[in-house]
């Protein structure tokens, strides 16, 4: 009897695995299918999911846009008010030192006259209820959270320091990526904690995140707020020494040319609420 050869052997076993694999497939084909399938409905589903969310996310900032004209507008006293207006009357046109300064775009010379209001509790309510709309139906989106932080502009300027606080604080959780914001909004929770009359453990908790550098802020950022607080405390020594910390440690930092104006003859007026430092 003939012994197989090498050569036909391996020939024997590749038509047998051929074989296998062409029953396996036979036996598996609708499995297979399905799972092609599924696999083009997950793809698919990605897609267009993406492009829904896209499409939100556009849909969103144009809504916030609409609502920051608003937020934005000018505010100016009927006619009527005129001779009030001349001896000095109060107006509730007058801005309220409490609120946080988000700068509104500059109008052009020469641009066309946008939106008016007759007062600013009028310019509030609606710039109120158009950044609530786009909240609301945007909650999802980077816009649509980026509307609480102008209600809670909004909210402070009114005196509600709870609902600002709660606004800024949630923000700050969950969009932490926005650095420049951030240190905006940090910087408006400490001026809360100061108008709360909370300045001992804020002073406290600035000297340690000082002290530790494991704050997210700048230290010249939390010098300054220490600097601010001791001067609320009345500490003018600690807060002299602060400032002119920040001018010796970070130059060319923009506060310190804050820090130089506090120093100088005339300290400069901070507002309390600011965006953008």
């Amino acid at each position: 009897m003939s012994r197989l050869t090498r050569e036909e052997m391996r020939r024997d076993e590749v038509r047998e695995a051929v074989f296998s694999a062409s029953t396996w497939f036979a036996e598996h084909i609708r499995q297979i299918l399905i799972g092609i399938a599924g696999v083009i409905v997950v793809v698919v589903g990605a897609v267009m999911f993406l492009n829904y969310q896209e499409d939100r996310e556009a849909e969103a900032s144009f809504e916030l846009s609409k609502a920051l004209d608003v937020f934005r507008a000018e505010v100016k006293a009927p006619e009527a008010d005129a001779a009030l207006d001349f001896l000095d009357a109060p107006s509730d046109s007058a801005p309220s030192e409490d609120v946080a300064a988000v700068e509104p775009a500059a109008q052009e010379d020469g641009e066309e006259e946008g939106l008016t209001f007759a007062s600013e509790a009028e310019r509030r309510a609606e710039a109120r209820s158009a950044l609530e709309a786009v909240r609301d139906s945007y909650g999802s989106t980077s816009s649509g959270r980026l509307a609480s932080v102008y209600l809670g502009q909004i909210a402070a300027a009114e005196g509600d320091t709870a609902t600002a606080r709660a606004l800024w604080t949630e923000y700050l959780e969950s969009n932490g990526d926005d650095h420049a914001l951030a240190i905006s909004l940090q910087m408006n929770l400490y001026s809360l904690d100061r108008a709360e009359g909370r300045g001992e453990q804020l002073a406290a908790e600035l000297r340690g995140a000082v002290a530790t550098e494991t704050s997210d802020l700048p230290k010249d950022v939390l010098l300054f707020e220490l600097a601010a607080t001791l001067d609320q405390l009345g500490d003018e020594e600690g807060a002299r020494e602060t400032y002119q910390r920040i001018v010796d440690e970070h130059p060319d930092s923009g506060y310190a040319i804050r820090a130089r104006q506090q120093l100088g003859p005339d300290p400069a007026a901070a507002s309390p609420f600011s965006f953008g430092g």
